[in-house]
């Protein structure tokens, strides 16, 4: 079986810390209690009257703590209250110590990220967000925020990409069987509703950080709920893959997410926030932005379609509220492909049923195209009105010859498979990692 091997493009924050570990105070089992005398933050304070955590040989201080809430407060509009301040913290300690752990095992592997790569991160960022003057860390400092915090975070998740390209790729195949499967399921779900999803993901990897995420979670569900914005709260505190582009994470098909998030997004509407959903990794909560029905974007020369239909002829002399009636009681009782002319039959005699087979689009009439690209399948179009009656149209499936891009399926197969690893790797430096957590609250 011939294997691909995934050409994908580092972006900025294209792997995002995970969860932390539930904090644990002690000794690491691969590594003995430090000895030696505590070192000096610059300015000569002692160290330990400043640490918030040690992570291995470094330390995150209560200043890095109060920059990363300054920010997460400030991006995703968190009232700046004590409560809300304890609330956040945990997932604020659990960011700042996976990043810590990402910048460390980039050290080991002799990685670099140079100034200028940050500073080009956080151009496009300024860019994305339309920050006025384009100057990111002149508009954090004037609100409050220490610029370095944003940098800091920029270097962390720049860093881990480059783990991951150097450590995880080269490792991930895609064989041709599964790349076949995947475009036979994009076929299979044309005509079917796709929604553009996007995700907040808190991970859970040991069972006491359970209740601890799921109620900030619904916290978070609550917020965006009340008005929050989604794409800031899902920069700050999601660790999942499109963290950094707001939670983004693209045009989501029925099957393709794991079973317990599929069963909730089936059912989703456009603009719905669903969620926290448990699934075997941590929780999620779902934004709903647009939906569509796979294949309308094909051309219609590209685009085949099964085609049944119901006629109504219209006795002389008949009421026009009488039709009305008539053919609004069929349209909300019939529905489905399957047996659709004995439901007819049996149902509504008055109705002609028609199975006009494949008609292919490029050559159907401009109106037949229009009425029918947008039409779920199974489902009856809007009654159209004739010389002799009144016609409803049901698209009974839809095939298309369109260009599937089979390197961006091999690219999609390959990007899930190296966050999962990515995930993996992270989580196994976390268990290995000697953590001394000695801040509890905002000081």
């Amino acid at each position: 079986m011939r294997k691909y091997l995934i050409v994908l493009f580092m972006l900025f924050a294209s792997f995002l810390p995970s969860s932390a570990q539930a904090q644990r105070v002690g000794q690491s089992p691969n590594a003995a209690a430090p000895t030696a005398p505590a070192p000096t933050l610059s300015g000569g304070s002692s160290l330990n009257e400043q640490i918030a955590v040690i992570v291995n040989d470094n330390v995150i201080s209560t200043a890095d703590v109060r920059g990363r809430m300054a920010l997460a407060m400030f991006s995703s509009n968190q009232p700046n209250t004590a409560e809300v301040k304890q609330r956040i913290l945990p997932q604020i300690m659990r960011n700042l110590i996976d990043e810590q752990l990402q910048i460390q095992e980039g050290k080991r592997l002799d990685i670099t990220v140079t100034a200028e790569e940050v500073d080009k991160a956080l151009d496009n960022l300024a860019k994305q967000n339309n920050i006025p003057g384009g100057d990111i860390r002149a508009f954090l400092k004037s609100n409050g925020v220490p610029p370095e915090t944003l940098a800091d975070q920029a270097k962390a998740s720049l860093t881990w990409s480059k783990v991951a390209m150097r450590t995880i790729r080269p490792k991930i195949d895609v064989g041709d069987d599964e790349v076949t499967d995947a475009i036979d399921r994009l076929k299979a779900n044309a005509g079917k509703p796709e929604r553009l999803v996007s995700e907040i993901f808190l991970s859970v990897d040991n069972p006491k950080e359970e209740e601890q995420v799921k109620s900030f979670a619904e916290h978070i569900v609550q917020q965006i709920k009340d008005g929050g914005n989604f794409g800031a709260i899902a920069r700050q505190f999601s660790q999942g893959t499109g963290a950094a582009n707001g939670g983004d994470i693209g045009w989501i098909q029925d099957g393709q997410l794991s079973q317990e998030l599929n069963k909730v997004l089936s059912s989703a509407q456009k603009n719905e926030v669903l969620g926290p959903i448990r699934s075997s990794s941590g929780f999620h909560i779902l934004g709903i932005r647009d939906q569509r029905t796979v294949g309308t974007t094909t051309d219609s020369k590209d685009l085949s379609i099964s085609l049944q239909q119901a006629f109504l002829l219209f006795p002389p002399g008949q009421s026009k509220d009488v039709m009305i009636k008539e053919v609004e009681s069929f349209r909300s009782n019939v529905s489905g492909c399957s047996d659709l002319a004995s439901k007819i039959r049996n149902n509504f005699p008055k109705w002609r049923w028609q199975d006009l087979g494949e008609v292919e689009l490029s050559k159907a009439p401009s109106w037949l195209a229009e009425r029918t690209s947008k039409l779920p399948t199974g489902k009856p179009s809007e009654a159209m009105s004739t010389d002799k009656g009144a016609l409803v149209l049901f698209v009974c499936g839809r095939k298309t010859e369109a260009n599937i891009d089979r390197n961006a399926v091999i690219s999609s197969i390959g990007s899930e498979r190296m966050e999962l690893l990515a995930r993996r790797t992270l989580r196994d430096l976390r268990r290995a990692a000697y953590l001394d957590v000695r801040l509890n609250f905002i000081p």
